[in-house]
């Protein structure tokens, strides 16, 4: 989908963003979600094209969506101009390579081109050859970010992850990686080959292997895995404060790009990612906001029940302290050898004593593994 020579280049690759977040992501918590997408990161200071990577068809029913933010935005979008085309900011791409291969972007900056193309053909659809540039890695000035970024992704309607008991993207989003011939392939991995040797030399970097394709990470009976808060129904699209909770061990991290924080922590259990949007729905696990990123210890216990020690202490260009910790009782459920009926109870308190001798009370909140 980009120029990976422009793409890797030291003008484009971020002192603290990862240029590509693999298919596992931890970095961006409004997205709270293990493994799901790439996303496709740089601080270039010039365009950075993307490509559509094999041929589409874009429907008009669904095939380009525009964010409202945009559309009700003071400026007409069809008056942006980038790299000397005319483009709009924010938007979904939907191309469908084959009855069950969908590949999307999203927060891409189309080229305006692309979408009159769709609305003004008298099909239901139009087909994008596989090469065509159709907009560029640029986020939109209202956003104020330090860096640009786009997701990639693709769907296959045949693979079923086990996530969730509904037919839901959830379950059919795939590693891109495997989607590509085998010398792109290898061209991606030998590209990327220096930005994971930087990635290992700074020993902070819990996911970093573009390979690792695990959709389903969740664990019967034990605390790993992705969560949904019970009383936030619809957890997969509103992403609300705490409306999903993400915990991956140790032992599924990349240890290789990882090592010094294990190095710091020999008795970390995993680390832990909270969704951090607004506004809340139901019961907030504890005062204050999300905290985001976490990194998570058991201190007593075991991953099915026990208290753990959460930090969100978190080893990065911008925080490197330790900013605080409370420690959370934890039970869960299995109530069956499926991990789709496990339920989690989770409250929270400021003293570890406190932890371990009380009940769950009223201010205890309810998870699931659906949605």
């Amino acid at each position: 989908p980009v120029d990976l020579s422009e793409f890797f280049s030291e003008s484009s690759v971020c002192p603290a963003y990862p240029s590509i977040q693999p298919y596992f992501n931890h970095f961006i918590v409004n997205h709270t979600e293990g493994p799901k997408k790439w996303y496709l990161g740089t601080c270039s200071e010039e365009p950075i094209k993307v490509f559509m990577p094999t041929t589409v068809a874009v429907s008009k029913r669904g095939g380009i969506n525009i964010s409202q933010q945009v559309l009700s935005g003071d400026s007409d979008h069809e008056k942006n101009i980038y790299d000397g085309n005319k483009v709009i900011y924010d938007v979904q791409l939907w191309g469908k390579a084959s009855e069950d291969i969908i590949l999307f972007f999203m927060h891409i900056t189309l080229l305006d081109s692309i979408y009159s193309a769709l609305i003004n053909t008298e099909d239901d659809y139009i087909i994008i050859e596989a090469g065509t540039h159709v907009g560029y890695i640029k986020s939109s000035d209202e956003y104020a970010m330090d860096y640009d970024v786009i997701d990639f992704g693709v769907e296959d309607l045949q693979f079923n992850a086990g996530l969730t008991d509904s037919e839901s993207w959830w379950n059919h989003r795939v590693n891109p990686l495997d989607y590509f011939t085998d010398e792109i392939r290898a061209s991606i991995i030998t590209a990327y080959a220096p930005i994971y040797t930087q990635l290992v030399e700074q020993g902070t970097h819990p996911f970093t292997n573009l390979e690792d394709s695990r959709a389903n990470i969740n664990e019967n009976g034990a605390i790993w895995g992705t969560w949904f808060k019970s009383d936030a129904p619809g957890g997969l699209n509103e992403g609300s404060s705490w409306a999903i909770i993400h915990l991956t061990k140790t032992k599924d991290l990349t240890s290789e790009t990882y090592w010094k924080t294990l190095e710091e922590h020999p008795d970390l259990a995993g680390i832990l990612l909270e969704s951090k949007r607004s506004p809340l729905i139901g019961k907030p696990l504890y005062s204050g906001n999300p905290k985001g990123k976490n990194i998570f210890f058991i201190v007593s216990g075991d991953p099915s029940n026990g208290i753990a020690k959460v930090s969100n202490y978190y080893v990065d260009p911008y925080n490197n302290h330790e900013a605080g910790s409370a420690y959370w009782k934890y039970s869960v459920n299995a109530k069956s050898d499926t991990t789709l009926d496990d339920t989690l109870m989770i409250e929270v308190f400021s003293q570890e004593s406190e932890a371990q001798t009380a009940s769950f009370s009223d201010a205890a909140v309810a998870f699931g593994r659906n949605p």
